[in-house]
């Protein structure tokens, strides 16, 4: 069943009191089912972060649509409303800024209660409860944020996340800030946090190892717009447009044994946002170019299995960098760098 519905989301900033804009997002359009994750990947600048929050009304989109279980979301039914109030929540990237440096771990968990109207007694059992879910020890309750360790301070953030029962989390890039044992301890948490409660999660993030490893389906942006859309085991098998296969192929090895076997050359810089140019945003970089490409945006391409791509030479890419042996060689990196041990 869908959950959460976007449809041809557009976010420009303003500059100044010019007519010029930094076309953050341009008119994507996606869906999340009850239950799944689903990844938004992309390289900094691509818009991810402001999808996130333009889903959850923190900055107003320019224009389109979210629909939440089929009812259009802003006006009178925003994430403020009490028929929203703490179904869709979000984790930040920061955990050090996100939390209150002043507040107690059990205040902070507690605050999102207040606003959903929880009574004082349900609110501090719900917060002891959440504490163990999260694995934290009821010590911590009455810690500052600055006594945890960022994997401590970040699970605390997850904590407050969840703890109004959400459908929907938006987590912006939770791992970078951590380390390599507080990451694996984290996407272990949230396979575990989601199994027990069902959540829906959008997971945005450059981490591909991480992504492969969490995620149901593999949404690529690159300057605002959806390039390749489909699941993830498919998308990372047999990555079908020139910027997948150049993300993939610029992933590190952890190990001199994994050799990358593509070396896709994207060259050239990228387009400012602010004065893009017609066409495939990607045209000036494609060693797959064609004049066509230059002058409209490419279709939506099914090409089977819930896998789209808006590229008219997605069959050439996927012949030069979509074989079985990529999908065993990102199981091997996924695996090594969130256990090395069982590697």
């Amino acid at each position: 069943m869908t959950l959460l519905e976007v449809r041809d989301l557009v976010k420009h900033f303003p500059i100044g009191g010019s007519r010029r804009r930094v076309q953050a997002v341009n008119g994507i359009s996606f869906s999340i089912e009850r239950g799944q994750t689903v990844a938004l990947v992309g390289e900094s600048g691509s818009g991810k972060t402001t999808v996130g929050r333009c889903l959850l009304g923190l900055v107003p989109p320019t224009s389109g649509t979210i629909l939440f279980e089929g009812k259009p979301v802003g006006g009178s039914f925003n994430v403020r409303s009490p028929g929203l109030r703490g179904r869709m929540q979000m984790v930040f990237q920061e955990p050090a800024e996100c939390l209150n440096p002043r507040n107690r771990v059990a205040d902070i968990l507690a605050e999102p209660l207040i606003y959903v109207g929880m009574p004082r007694a349900d609110r501090d059992r719900r917060v002891v409860e959440v504490a163990e879910q999260i694995g934290l020890h009821p010590a911590m309750l009455e810690k500052l944020p600055s006594e945890l360790s960022a994997g401590l301070q970040q699970r605390v953030g997850i904590g407050r996340a969840i703890i109004t029962r959400p459908d929907l989390v938006v987590f912006d890039e939770p791992t970078s800030a951590l380390d390599p044992t507080a990451r694996a301890e984290i996407v272990e948490l949230l396979q575990k946090l989601q199994a027990e409660l069902g959540t829906a999660y959008l997971f945005i993030s450059h981490d591909l190892s991480t992504v492969r490893f969490l995620s149901d389906r593999v949404i690529v942006l690159y300057l605002g717009s959806i390039v390749e859309d489909g699941p993830a085991e498919r998308l990372f098998a047999e990555p079908s447009h020139p910027y997948s296969l150049g993300l993939l192929a610029s992933v590190l090895l952890p190990h001199p044994s994994l050799k990358t076997e593509t070396r896709l050359a994207l060259a050239g810089e990228i387009p400012s946002p602010i004065d893009l140019p017609p066409g495939c945003p990607l045209a000036g970089r494609c060693p797959f170019v064609e004049e066509r490409c230059r002058t409209a945006f490419p279709p939506r391409i099914a090409i089977d299995g819930g896998h789209d791509v808006f590229c008219v030479n997605h069959q050439r890419v996927t012949a030069l960098g979509g074989t079985t042996d990529n999908a065993a060689r990102f199981q091997k990196i996924v695996a090594r760098v969130l256990d090395p041990a069982r590697a």
